[in-house]
């Protein structure tokens, strides 16, 4: 069965990324092997249609085809890439820059969780970080730290 959703996160610097379904439940991964299209259209907020395969590493995104490119305004721009970047994303004092709280959505709020994840450790896998994200999400959600 064909699933709409959006790109939450898609990385192609190391070829993977995850899927929000419309219909809501856990975001689904991506990864490069499984996709037949140009990866410069996985923007977040791009609109998808893809089916949903089982394995045993969790849900995965086959058959993804971009329906909508990614609005301007949720499209990061002039991000660097992970691998050209040696400071995590700081600035050059050092610190990342602060934001008051609940200034942000959840959506927002899991994609950074997703890029902190991203750039602390290689070796965990797509289920991982969707568990870990969501479950930081939903103490932040209930902490108002994050708008809902």
């Amino acid at each position: 069965m064909t699933v709409s959703g959006k790109v939450v996160h898609y990385d192609a610097n190391r070829g993977f990324g995850f899927l929000a379904p419309e219909s809501g439940g856990a975001d689904v991964f991506l990864h490069i092997n499984d996709i037949d299209i140009d990866e410069t259209a996985l923007k977040p907020g791009a609109k998808v249609e893809f089916d949903v395969e089982e394995t045993d590493r969790g849900s995965k995104a086959v058959n993804v085809a971009v329906t909508e490119a990614a609005p301007a305004d949720e499209a990061p721009a002039g991000r660097p890439h992970r691998r050209e970047t040696h400071d995590h994303g700081r600035s050059h004092g050092g610190e990342r820059p602060r934001r008051s709280r609940g200034s942000l959505d959840a959506s927002a709020f899991t994609e950074e969780i997703t890029e902190l994840l991203l750039d602390s450790s290689d070796d965990l896998t797509a289920g991982q970080i969707v568990a870990i994200r969501q479950r930081i999400t939903d103490f932040a959600v209930a902490r108002g730290w994050v708008l809902d």
